[in-house]
């Protein structure tokens, strides 16, 4: 079947969901940034059917009417409204109908334990927002005061799960439900179209070809029972819901308990973040960790602790909440937005607090700490908030140290990569003393790791200085995976138990085994961000995939299923679950791979595919030079255009101009590449080139313009400046020696001067 996937962006569900269709069927994605591009999309991939994963507008009424059309919508059947999920992490359980009187301030009718389950509906596109026929739904359980969950986590987990089910339900039930004839015989295989065609049927694996419309009926039963338990709807009454407001979220930390104001901060998170004037000026808040319990005596809305950059504000009910990050308002002024950055970073520079790393120490725990003593680097019983801590597992034969880095987004700022460099140092000390047998990484669990963080370089007044602090001290982590772990007979596992991308990818193959929840999303990719990548990359890819294929994947720039990277020897075993069943079979995998009587396992935790890589210090050395010599191109060369550009469009939250090719594979035509995958995107002197011509083209357009104002001052019989419409220029082609490509920067409109371009 060709389905055609309609984004407002590839986030993680819709990259998921095309990675499990594409085993079946044919797909293409188009990002929707306007109407006529839906109907373009529609019109060139002829899709059997089409699917909206994360849509933030209206799909045309042409497309809808022309192509059945399924919406994913993050609610039960019943549930509609576009804040469907911060409704529900806010408290709203329900049982109050009018959404008016359930946020009234003297009633308070927000729930206190709020629901017990929520679901996400796959239904057909019709002119009213979320009112078409069900397909299928899925629910799943879920306890809104979970420390650490937020709408984004909840969306990529559970969320992301109960869609790929309920999409999966409703294609097998539009294939049923569709009108077919059988013209091929039975068990003939599946063979998806390799390009459009402009017939709108599909086969089935049966070898029937079914004919798939907008007027298909759905079953009503399919509205009623969940398409993974069977059950109906165990969360309570659904409703319309509106859209929920800044107003709706502010709190006053003198009136409202903890808990409120932590749902409050979670239900925006990430998008739009909760706005409040808690520090004085209106800023985006998020975090919202509930911290226990405070000294009596601090006033509600004080900072009273500052730890790993977060900030810890006493509430009315002696408890605090802990605000990890803020972003500043866009004002008119402003072109975009603002960074999201470290709260205490962006507290100081906005003059709030003095000094970013002080502490009042009301909260026990947030004094400064030892980076030696691996004993500082335990799990805090005082404290909730901890981005880094070890857990230790220990029998007589062996000690296993657990590593987990909890970051923000994944994201690894310079400072968090070297906290994370202080504790496997202090590791590296056990290990001097203690049979360490083995130093599992176990990142977070939304997210592994995404390599460097964008928004805190993108907000230093140098961001190339920044980016180059930042790639420095996450290679002083891979170096120790590498090199000094090793040296002492230490086993390195990567439990990727959330997603994981670019230098996080990275990372986790400098491992000697690594291992994938069923569920991760890789991108191992630098390039579509405009970096060569560092890491170490260079050693691992090719010794884990071989040079052929780690080429292909850093050139390639699309996801990979937990499944496709073991296939490519990126990952060295897929594991089941998620949630504490994943951690619990991580844990079992490694007991069982460290066994000595383990043989199947204890191959793999050789780091077999270091036999076919170079790993001594000098081959180290080279590597990480060689890798850095690149990023300082990407940073300070004329070349860095395409990485400060593409790092700045994706913190500011920059509209694409257009789908990626490599994902709108209806759009590729003949010889149809995107920028980043010619050859002249890692040439530095095309870059230069371009920028020259660049400049002088903006400068004839100036001086075009001032002849222009200049003759309009002079009579009509003066002698008229000698310019050259841009529609009328020849094309300008900026060329590099020894380089076939070339780009055309032929202007639409304004005035050029022919003369200054290389023809």
């Amino acid at each position: 079947m060709r389905i055609l996937l309609l984004c407002t962006a590839h986030n993680s569900l819709s990259q998921r969901l095309s990675l499990v269709l594409s085993k079946k069927h044919s797909v293409t994605v188009e990002y929707a940034l306007s109407e006529a591009t839906m109907m373009e999309a529609a019109r060139l991939a002829q899709p059997h059917l089409i699917v909206c994963p994360f849509l933030t507008t209206r799909v045309p009424r042409e497309v809808y009417n022309a192509y059945l059309t399924l919406i994913v919508h993050p609610g039960p059947p019943g549930d509609a409204g576009p804040s469907a999920l911060d409704w529900l992490l806010m408290g709203d359980d329900g049982t109050e109908p009018d959404s008016t009187r359930l946020l009234e301030p003297s009633r308070q009718r927000l729930s206190a334990k709020g629901r017990s389950h929520w679901g996400v509906t796959v239904l057909q596109a019709i002119g009213e927002l979320d009112a078409g026929q069900v397909w299928a739904y899925d629910q799943f359980p879920v306890d809104i005061d979970e420390p650490g969950l937020t709408k984004s986590t909840l969306y990529r987990g559970a969320v992301t799960r109960a869609a790929i089910t309920a999409v999966l339900a409703a294609i097998d039930r539009i294939e049923e439900e569709a009108p077919s004839r059988l013209e091929e015989p039975f068990g003939s295989p599946l063979t998806p179209p390799e390009s459009p065609c402009n017939d709108e049927q599909s086969s089935d694996p049966h070898g029937a070809i079914v004919k798939i419309h907008p007027g298909l009926v759905a079953r009503g039963e399919y509205a009623f029972f969940s398409a993974g338990s069977g059950e109906p709807f165990c969360g309570g009454q659904t409703h319309c819901r509106p859209l929920l407001k800044a107003a709706h979220r502010d709190f006053d930390p003198n009136t409202h308990p903890a808990v409120e104001i932590s749902r409050r901060i979670r239900s925006a998170d990430s998008q739009p973040g909760c706005l409040s004037a808690l520090f004085g000026p209106k800023l985006y808040l998020y975090g919202g960790l509930v911290e226990p319990a405070v000294a009596s005596d601090v006033s509600p809305g004080s900072i009273i602790g500052i730890r790993d950059e977060a900030v810890c504000v006493a509430t009315a009910d002696h408890k605090g909440v802990w605000i990890t990050h803020i972003r500043r308002v866009k004002a008119k002024t402003d072109p975009e937005l603002w960074p999201k950055v470290p709260a205490a970073a962006g507290l100081a520079e906005l003059g709030i607090i003095e000094n970013p790393r002080s502490s009042s120490q009301v909260v026990p725990g947030t004094a400064a700490r030892s980076p030696a003593n691996i004993d500082e680097w335990t799990k805090d019983s005082h404290t909730a908030f901890q981005e880094i801590w070890v857990e230790f597992a220990v029998d007589e034969n062996r000690h296993v140290a657990y590593v987990h880095f909890a970051l923000y987004n994944g994201a690894m700022s310079t400072s968090q990569c070297r906290r994370l460099s202080e504790c496997l140092r202090a590791l590296l000390r056990v290990a001097d003393n203690l049979p360490l047998t083995a130093v599992v990484l176990m990142g977070g669990r939304s997210y592994f790791s995404n390599g460097i963080h964008l928004n805190v370089i993108d907000a230093a007044q140098d961001p190339a200085l920044e980016s180059w602090y930042n790639i420095n001290a996450i290679n002083d982590v891979v170096q120790l995976i590498l090199g000094d772990f090793p040296s002492r007979g230490v086993t390195m596992v990567a439990a990727l138990r959330g997603n994981c991308a670019a230098g996080g990818v990275a990372l986790a193959a400098a491992c000697d085994v690594v291992l994938a929840g069923e569920h991760v999303v890789l991108n191992p990719a630098y390039r579509a961000l405009g970096l060569h990548g560092s890491e170490f990359h260079s050693l691992s890819y090719p010794g884990r995939c071989g040079a052929e294929s780690a080429a292909t994947l850093l050139r390639s720039m699309t996801p990979l299923s937990a499944d496709d990277a073991l296939r490519v020897g990126l990952v060295d075993a897929v594991v089941p679950g998620y949630g504490d069943m994943l951690d619990s079979a991580i844990r079992q995998r490694v007991d069982a791979m460290l066994a000595p009587n383990s043989w199947p396992f204890r191959n793999m935790s050789l780091g077999r595919w270091k036999r076919n890589a170079d790993l001594s210090a000098g081959a180290l050395a080279r590597a990480r030079a060689t890798e850095l010599a690149q990023m300082s191109m990407d940073f300070w060369s004329a070349r860095s255009q395409r990485y400060h550009e593409r790092r700045r469009a994706f913190v500011r939250k920059a509209k694409p101009p257009a789908t990626p090719l490599r994902f709108a594979t209806h759009r590729r035509g003949q010889s149809r590449l995107d920028q980043e995958e010619h050859d002249c995107f890692d040439s530095v002197e095309w870059f230069a080139e371009k920028s020259r011509a660049e400049a002088k083209r903006r400068l004839c357009g100036q001086i075009s313009q001032l002849l222009d104002e200049f003759s309009q001052t002079k009579s009509s019989d003066s002698p008229r400046p000698l310019l050259v419409a841009a529609s009328e220029a020849p094309p300008l082609s900026v060329r590099v020696p020894g380089r076939d490509e070339s780009v055309d920067r032929t202007a639409s409109s304004g005035l050029l001067f022919p003369c200054y371009y290389t023809l």
